[in-house]
């Protein structure tokens, strides 16, 4: 049995299975997130922890860059907004991590850049609102 690094709320599985069921890429990226992930109820899930419409300040470790997004579902999705699909590479890879927690990122080169999880500037359940 693998370790379970991830928390996800059962309200972003339930959303997320519904976005990926006809679409086979979405499906795999999200089983091997979930095989590695506990699922807890949305008013127990850590404030720590990066959730779907969580906003986030990312530092690049070896350029020591910054940058905010926010990880939402893929009809939400715009990059020039800041808004990161959950089903692209970094979006997967952040969903279900903890502030302070690095990340390998595969950029669209291929090359992996090793990020960290600065900030959660907001979590729609640490704000209550768990339907969001």
């Amino acid at each position: 049995m693998k370790q379970r690094l991830y928390q996800l709320t059962e309200l972003d599985v339930a959303r997320l299975e519904k976005h990926a069921e006809h679409n086979p890429r979405f499906q795999t990226m999200l089983d091997t997130l979930l095989e590695r992930a506990d699922i807890v109820q949305p008013d127990a899930i850590k404030s720590n922890v990066v959730t779907m419409n969580s906003q986030i300040t990312l530092l690049d470790e070896a350029s020591k860059e910054q940058a905010t997004w926010t990880i939402v579902y893929p009809d939400a999705a715009n990059l020039e907004l800041g808004r990161l699909n959950v089903f692209s590479p970094v979006g997967m890879a952040l969903l279900g991590t903890q502030r302070g927690q690095l990340v390998k990122v595969l950029q669209p080169s291929g090359a992996e850049k090793l990020m960290k999880v600065a900030a959660i500037v907001f979590q729609p359940e640490a704000n209550g609102e768990y339907t969001r």
